[in-house]
């Protein structure tokens, strides 16, 4: 008898190409951190390196910039439609060493051992975190790193300085509808237990936050874009509605607010984390 799977959280921020569209913006943001975790993960050329969620191809596409012609880069989501987009930018970019693949996580297996499997933003979706974990770790070959990146969405992740009553509002709206879907809003703070659960060395961690201040329009637009994508939700819940929210003025209202009050705002906790399998003993030890 196969084993039960249980189902996957609401994904927050919905799965249609304005969706995918958002996920390539937020790679732009978010790069320089997950490249920062994978340099420090040891991933460099040539290996094969297993990617999950892949969703629009962003970290894939970095990844392969990592492992180089001689690597090699598996994607892996349920979405067909992201993977489309991914697999086209792919092209684009005259990466041959990419391919992605639709199915689920919790069952995917791989056709070969792999030396790296990461993943960003992924994990807080699941279920059983450990249980993909551990699963998936099987494929890892000996000395393999595992590498995973995951947003904290608690109440106290976005802070701002000084009082800013439109960012108290666009988090409460946020951070609300993240934890009315049940998902793990606090999976960044989770992730060494996640390992050690999965039967894995416990990880090296650490947390970045970006933080928006000043004519920063990047920063702005993320906010209204990560809003935008779960309005759907929060008005599903009767958390706003769409006169109170509305999302086509407020990236400028919250640029105008924190220029006029000279603040800043400290984005949610990005907790990276990584652990490398042992490699194995010399013979007769």
């Amino acid at each position: 008898m196969s084993a039960t799977i249980q189902p996957e959280a609401p994904y927050l921020m919905g799965r249609t190409a304005a969706e995918t569209d958002r996920l390539i913006r937020q790679g732009q943001f978010l790069n320089p951190t997950t490249r920062r975790l994978l340099t420090e993960a040891g991933l460099t050329a040539g290996l094969r390196v297993l990617d999950l969620g892949s969703g629009a191809g962003d970290v894939a596409l970095l990844v392969a910039e990592l492992v180089g012609p001689t690597g090699r880069v598996i994607g892996v989501d349920h979405n067909p439609e992201a993977l489309a987009v991914a697999r086209a930018r792919a092209r684009t970019a005259g990466l041959t060493t990419v391919t992605f693949v639709a199915d689920d996580l919790r069952t995917f297996e791989p056709d070969e051992p792999v030396d790296a499997i990461i993943g960003r933003l992924v994990l807080m979706y699941l279920p059983e975190p450990p249980a993909v974990l551990r699963r998936l770790a099987r494929w890892l070959r000996p000395g393999g790193v595992i590498a995973m990146q995951e947003y904290n969405f608690g109440v106290a992740s976005l802070q701002w300085y000084p009082a800013m009553p439109t960012w108290q509002r666009f988090w409460d709206w946020f951070q609300t509808t993240a934890a009315r879907t049940g998902m793990e809003v606090l999976m960044g703070y989770r992730l060494a237990a996640a390992f050690q659960a999965a039967g894995l060395p416990a990880p090296h961690l650490h947390l970045e936050s970006p933080l928006i201040a000043g004519d920063d329009p990047a920063g702005y637009a993320w906010a209204a874009d990560s809003l935008r994508s779960v309005l759907p939700l929060t008005f599903q819940f009767g958390l706003a509605t769409p006169e109170e929210v509305d999302i086509e003025t407020l990236a400028a209202r919250l640029r105008a607010e924190t220029i006029a009050h000279g603040g800043v705002v400290k984005t949610p906790d990005l907790v990276s984390a990584w652990a490398r399998l042992p490699e194995p003993g010399p013979a007769g030890a």
